[in-house]
């Protein structure tokens, strides 16, 4: 082979070379630009959620109706299955909790010569479109979780969920909570019975202390 033919083929072989690391450095770049122009398409449609999602995190009116309920109560507590008897007493603690967000209630009861404290949240999930509620008290080591809505803008609401009793049976709960004034509102609990009649048990008013 002469070194004309051979440096001939070197060069053919060298420029088969660029061109290929060429086509492979646009097919690169081309990519790219395809996933940046992409993302920027998708940076507008991201962009109109945050208003959205910062909305849905503030409180209003619903929140600020429930933080109305802030301060110091009476309690007085009445069983249906005990008519006769007279009404517990207690008193109860409402604050408001993380910028206007959500209300705890700390009560404290004497319930038939025995002392009985519980904690309550209430809240109202923007997004759901829902009042929620956890209670929890010293008569048991599980949480009740309450959700539901109101026909009034916070004055009445329904709330329902599943309490247990010590055999770890599921008993459905419907609690109402009614705004009486400024000053006074009452909670009642209902339960369906084996008629399948649901019936209030127990009715639980508070009255502000001045």
């Amino acid at each position: 082979m002469s070194e004309t033919s051979h440096s001939a083929r070197l060069s053919r072989g060298v420029t088969l070379l660029a061109l290929l690391i060429l086509t492979a450095i646009a097919t690169s770049a081309q990519e790219g630009s395809f996933q940046k122009s992409e993302s920027a398409a998708n940076v507008p449609a991201a962009a109109a959620n945050v208003p959205a999602a910062a909305d849905a995190a503030e409180p209003g009116p619903e929140q600020a109706f429930l933080a109305k309920r802030a301060g110091e109560y009476a309690r007085t507590v009445k069983f249906a299955a005990q008519p006769n008897a007279d009404a517990s007493s207690g008193t109860a603690k409402i604050s408001v909790t993380l910028g206007g967000r959500f209300i705890v209630e700390e009560n404290t009861d004497t319930v038939f010569g025995r002392p009985v404290s519980g904690t309550r949240i209430y809240g109202y999930n923007n997004i759901t479109k829902q009042y929620e509620a956890v209670w929890m008290y010293t008569m048991s080591t599980a949480m009740m979780f309450l959700t539901g809505t109101s026909p009034d803008g916070g004055k009445t609401i329904d709330l329902t969920g599943l309490s247990q009793n010590h055999r770890g049976d599921k008993i459905p709960i419907h609690a109402t909570i009614r705004q009486v004034d400024d000053d006074q509102f009452v909670v009642t609990l209902m339960s369906t019975g084996a008629d399948g009649k649901e019936a209030a048990f127990q009715q639980t008013t508070y009255s502000r202390k001045k």
